[in-house]
């Protein structure tokens, strides 16, 4: 009965109304609290906005965790992350596969409390995104311009203001620039063999000026960076929002290694970068041991789904619901052609934004950037490109590969 009810449109178009319209609610909160507190007082203002920034997102976890059934298990490599995780300011490093990743991690910090004073990297144009994008300006994300003569002359002082939170934050970090793709693979293991760095088989090449920036300017300022690795079962749903939308499990594996941030070399800009290097050379190895074992090292918690969600989720349906009823009542009873079809226009309109904030989601729509220039990837005849994939031990061409990492990648 339940499959049947999940697999209905109508649950479907009424699950994102919610969560869109209740966003916009909240938005407009937030906005209001900017103007009026952050001026005065910094901390209040970030202090209300965590329960705000929580009532938002936590919608999502709900929907993933008590709608889909979804599950994320978390491995701790070793005692140290797992008591310190989530205790301290910090940098993630999280490889950037899947359409989900970021929703993930707000089921992994949702569990340790800290889902409200998550912080991320992101591009300047999804600012443009209702309710996610609007909501994470509030949040005061990292937006960059992805133009590093332009990035670097205000990123030292965005950094500044989230170290000065007085909760502790998580910093996500997506050092490989962009999402896993066929053509920027190719691309990203072209550029490795013309500039003799490492092969990676799982990972885009990580971009390195960015990070290099984060660890020198935060070094003494936070104590620590999270090596974090997700993957999926093969043989599950395909990890996506739809997935999710249409009540399909999809379980996730994350790997956590806490890296005090003294252990990095900072000294230098190219000690830095071999670092990072190296440590996405880890993670092609736990990719590999995930794909051959279907399980990462280290200590294995499942965390259970908290009720907190669950009871902000059906708040928000009932008070939202309740207002979308009374609405369509009311012009119902009115009779008059014109209210109805401006309501009908908004409802559509309303439609459309959630599907294009969906697809927003998608491998396909992720940016261009990190896709090299005048090479053969689409081909994949590209010779070099073939001899930098076989220095990997492997056989065939990269394009095998990366039908082999996962059904899921487009």
């Amino acid at each position: 009965m339940m499959d049947y009810v999940k697999s209905l449109f109508i649950c479907r178009l009424l699950i994102c109304l919610c969560f869109v319209l209740s966003g916009v609610i909240l938005n407009s909160i937030q906005l209001c609290m900017y103007c009026g507190i952050r001026p005065f007082s910094k901390h209040l203002y970030r202090k209300v906005n965590y329960y705000l920034i929580y009532s938002c997102w936590a919608q999502a976890v709900a929907i993933t965790e008590w709608w889909s059934q979804s599950r994320c298990s978390i491995y701790f490599a070793n005692e140290e992350t797992k008591e310190k995780f989530s205790t301290e300011h910090a940098v993630v490093l999280m490889n950037h596969k899947y359409e989900v990743d970021w929703l993930m991690s707000w089921l992994a910090t949702d569990k340790f409390g800290i889902l409200g004073s998550a912080k991320t990297f992101a591009k300047r144009s999804l600012k443009k995104i209702p309710v996610i994008g609007w909501g994470w300006v509030f949040a005061e994300m990292v937006f960059l311009e992805r133009n590093w003569e332009k990035d670097s002359q205000s990123l030292g002082h965005k950094l500044d203001e989230l170290v000065s939170y007085q909760d502790h934050i998580l910093l996500l970090v997506f050092a490989e620039g962009t999402r896993f793709t066929k053509d920027k693979y190719l691309a990203s293991c072209e550029f490795a063999e013309k500039n003799n760095l490492p092969h990676l088989k799982y990972h885009l090449l990580p971009r390195t000026k960015g990070f290099i920036f984060t660890a020198q300017h935060l070094k003494g300022k936070i104590p620590a960076v999270y090596n974090v690795q997700l993957e999926f079962p093969q043989n599950g749903s395909p990890p996506t929002v739809f997935s999710i939308l249409k009540g399909k499990r999809i379980n996730g594996d994350l790997y956590v290694e806490r890296i005090p941030l003294n252990d990095i070399p900072t000294n230098s800009e190219e000690a830095c970068a071999d670092w990072l290097y190296k440590l996405y050379q880890r993670k092609d190895e736990l990719t590999d041991q995930y794909m051959k074992t279907g399980t990462f090292p280290g200590h294995k918690i499942e965390p259970k789904p908290r009720i907190a969600t669950l009871v902000n989720w059906v708040m928000w349906s009932v008070v939202v619901g309740t207002m979308l009823m009374y609405i369509i009542w009311k012009i119902y009873m009115s009779g008059n052609t014109s209210i109805v079809m401006i309501a009908s226009t908004l409802i559509v309109f309303a439609c459309s934004l959630m599907y294009w904030m969906i697809g927003q989601t998608k491998i396909k729509k992720s940016s261009s950037y990190g896709k090299g220039h005048n090479h053969s990837s689409k081909t994949g005849k590209n010779q070099e490109t073939i001899l930098s994939y076989q220095k990997l031990g492997l056989n065939g061409h990269p394009e095998d590969s990366v039908k082999n990492y996962n059904g899921h990648i487009q």
